[in-house]
This record gives C-alpha cells, sequence and structure tokens, in this order.
C-alpha cells in the first residue's frame, strides 16, 4: 500500500484533532451551564421554600474521551451527566428533566432557542453552534452499592462513567506501545476520529453518531505498529465487513441491551455500508503499482471531502451573488418571536432544525405579479421520509416586497426558489441556499 502516513497524520493534526485551546473553550461553556443550574436551583429553592439537592457533575461524551474533531460550524456537543440523590429528588423522569430545565431558565441569556427536556437530556443551545446536553440521574445505595439510574422515558440503570472508563480502557489496551511501535500512542483513538471525519464530511450525510462509530472501530480495529494509514484502511475495510454480515450492535458495557432497534439507526447503518462500500472501492488504487502521491492525495481529498478553492474566483461569485440577490432571510425561534438572525448571504446560513426561516422576496419587477415558491430538500434524512420538496404559490401579489415562511425540519444543503410570474410567463428566479446542521 502506498506510504501515505507522514502526509494523513499531518492532515489529522491540522484539520482532525480538537485543539487544545477549543477544547478549553467548550469545556467552559459547560462550565458556564453547570454553575446557573447551580444557581437556578438555589433561586428555586429561596423562592419556592423548598431543599433541592445541588447535584454532582461529571462529564461523558467525546470529550471525556478525547474523540472531538474539530468543526468549521462549531457543531459540538458537550455531555454532563447531572447526578442528585435519589432520596430528595422527583420520582418521575419526566419531572426530573423539566426541573433541570426550569432551573436552567432562572437565567437570563440569550439562547439560540430555549432549553429543552429531550428524552435522554436537558439541551442548551447556543447561536455559535455548540450545545450542552445533561443527562439526568439519580443516585443510591444498595446492597452496598452505588447504583445510577438515568431519567429517560423512564429510570433505567446506567452508570454515567461506565462508557468513559470502558473506551480508555480499550485506548490503553488495545493501541501499539511497545519497543517495536513508531506510531504515536493512542492509534486506537485516531483512528476513532478518522472514521468520524469521514462521517462528517458532507453535511447531506446522515451517518451513525460517535458512540455507535466508537463500538464499530473498537470491534474492528486493526492496529499497526508503524503506519496509521494502513490501521485507517484495513479497520474500515472491517467494518465495512461486519456491517455486510450483521448490523446489529449492543450496549459495550450492558450486552443485555441492544442499541439498534431503532429503525432511524438501523437506516444510517446501512447508508454507513454504502458509503464504506465507495470507500474501499476507491482505496484501492493505493495498492496499484502505479500509484503515487497524487493519486494517494486525490483518494484522501474524496474521503474528507477536501475543496481546494480557488479565492479569487470565489470572492467575484461571493460578491456576486450578493449584489444580485434579491432574498433577505431571517432566522426565528417561532413566527411571532423577533429574528434572531438576518441578512445571511445565500449558502452562508448554517442553522439548526426546528427553527423558523423567514424569506423576503425585493423584487424589481412592477406588480401584479404571481410568486412560485419552491423547496429543495436533500441529504438522507429528507430521503428517507420521503420529503424533496414542496411548492406553493402567491398570486395577484401587489406589493415589490413579498414573504414566505418555511420550518427547518431536515440535516442536509436546501434551497428556497422563488419564481415570479407575470400573465403566465416566467420572468424572474431568485435561490437561496440553507445549510441545516442539526
Amino acid at each position: 500500500m502506498f506510504n501515505y502516513n507522514s502526509n494523513l497524520n499531518q492532515f489529522y493534526n491540522d484539520k482532525v484533532r480538537l485543539k487544545d485551546t477549543d477544547k478549553s473553550l467548550i469545556r467552559g461553556y459547560k462550565d458556564i451551564n453547570i454553575q446557573r443550574i447551580v444557581t437556578g436551583i438555589n433561586k428555586i429553592n429561596q423562592e419556592e421554600n423548598k431543599s433541592y439537592p445541588i447535584p454532582l457533575f461529571i462529564e461523558q461524551g467525546s470529550i471525556a474521551m478525547s474523540t472531538t474533531n474539530q468543526s468549521e460550524d462549531n457543531v459540538y456537543d458537550i455531555d454532563v451527566a447531572v447526578i442528585f440523590p435519589k432520596v430528595s429528588f422527583f420520582n418521575n423522569p419526566l419531572e426530573s428533566r423539566k426541573f433541570v430545565k426550569k432551573a436552567l431558565l432562572k437565567n437570563t441569556v440569550n439562547f439560540s432557542k430555549p432549553p429543552e427536556a429531550r428524552t435522554n437530556a436537558v439541551t442548551v443551545w447556543y447561536s455559535e453552534g455548540y450545545h450542552v446536553d445533561f443527562a439526568v440521574y439519580r443516585t443510591f445505595d444498595e446492597f452496598s452499592q452505588v447504583k445510577y439510574e438515568h431519567a429517560s422515558t423512564e429510570w433505567l440503570e446506567r452508570n454515567p462513567k461506565a462508557i468513559t472508563e470502558w473506551f480508555l480502557g480499550k485506548v490503553s489496551s488495545l493501541s501499539p506501545d511497545d519497543y517495536f511501535s513508531t506510531v504515536e500512542k493512542s492509534q486506537l483513538r485516531k483512528i476513532t476520529r478518522l472514521l468520524k471525519k469521514f462521517c462528517k464530511s458532507r453535511l447531506n450525510w446522515n451517518l451513525p453518531g460517535g458512540f455507535i462509530l466508537s463500538i464499530l472501530v473498537i470491534e474492528c480495529y486493526t492496529p499497526n505498529l508503524t503506519r496509521d494509514d494502513i490501521s485507517f484502511i484495513q479497520t474500515l475495510s472491517k467494518i465495512r465487513n461486519r456491517l455486510k454480515q450483521n448490523r446489529t450492535i449492543y450496549n459495550p458495557v450492558n450486552p443485555q441491551i441492544e442499541l439498534t432497534l431503532n429503525k432511524s439507526l438501523q437506516h444510517q447503518l446501512t447508508r454507513l455500508s454504502e458509503k464504506l462500500d465507495r470507500f474501499i472501492s476507491r482505496s484501492e488504487v493505493l495498492n496499484l503499482n502505479d500509484c503515487n502521491e497524487e493519486k494517494a492525495s486525490d483518494f484522501y481529498k474524496w474521503v474528507f471531502n477536501i475543496q481546494v478553492k480557488d479565492k479569487t474566483l470565489s470572492y467575484l461569485k461571493e460578491n456576486m451573488q450578493i449584489s444580485k440577490s434579491a432574498i433577505i432571510v431571517s432566522v426565528h425561534r417561532s413566527k411571532t418571536f423577533g429574528a434572531i438572525m438576518h441578512s445571511i448571504p445565500s449558502g452562508k446560513l448554517k442553522i439548526h432544525k426546528k427553527l423558523w426561516l423567514k424569506f423576503t422576496l425585493a423584487s424589481n419587477i412592477q406588480p401584479p405579479f404571481d410568486i412560485k415558491w419552491i423547496v429543495e430538500n436533500d441529504g438522507d434524512e429528507a430521503k428517507a421520509i420521503p420529503d424533496l420538496g414542496h411548492e406553493s404559490w402567491d398570486y395577484n401579489c401587489t406589493t415589490q416586497t413579498n414573504t414566505h415562511w418555511e420550518r427547518t425540519a431536515y440535516k442536509g444543503i436546501h434551497k428556497l426558489n422563488a419564481e415570479i410570474y407575470k400573465s403566465g410567463t416566467k420572468v424572474e428566479t431568485q435561490i437561496f441556499e440553507v445549510k441545516i446542521i442539526k
């Protein structure tokens, strides 16, 4: 196999592995929201004459496991366990999550949307793209052992530290680390990060999340003492073969729990298998006798969707679009709330799901005219529904400025086409592109 190890590691260090400064920033968001919960509980206790306990907080997820990658869109998940003593807390798991949400709302903060008590966590969203997931737990002693239960649709036995300890243990025990090894320590973690980078390389892809990918890497990991690039190719090949034979995945710290009962996850694994088919097929170029650095580079550019841009051409195109664009967009939490973002150029808007977009079309065409609004959805989520778009009409518009509302529903790249018709003839088309991230 052509040796691209040095180049891959350079890319990994420059574009994949999260920088320490960014990790500190992310943990800063976590710490701020932990303090908000503590402050909020104290306010609730004072206002309602209660004595709710201050919980224990434990960092979880990819930050704790050091598998978080760089994100151009600042889409970072920060997972925190919020652990209350069972004896002085709610018996209902939904009420427990609502209590944490209530504590957060006691603070006046400009969130991109209000904290949300979801099925498995309370989520705090930031307009920059970050979000913090607070998973609520209760703890108690049973037969001289400390037990934990997670507030999901019901109370489920789960140790908030178990997954992190499992992963870190596997990284330590499976990665090459002996006299003959020349690769950096923790190769398994590097392969996990590279797979995550591949799976996140296209906005339109909807593939399994980091936990499932970590399980697959550990199951199929093929260490290499001297080259990370060989380990990467061989591990992904084994994952592809594994998914061809069996797509059932169990919780590694509680093998009685199947993680793939959800149809959505089953579809994600099917799509991952298909993407890996293409990955393995394209990787064959690395084994050819005439493979050189240029061909290997082209392969890895495809793997990680690396776009080489002509900055001058991009600048000219961007400014032409801005000057010609007749569509102005604002982002709202609901149709009744004011805008939280506005005047973003087409192609530059990146937002979360479950928000409202107000499209304002300003035309130089003299009214009256008709407007045909055409929505084009793209991406794995929209295709799975399927909902690839829809259209609607505004007839006999009497002003040159007209508005249209759409709700963000699917991850991917979507377009709104505004076609203006006079006397049944199309006289102008304006297009606005939106990128929906999560």
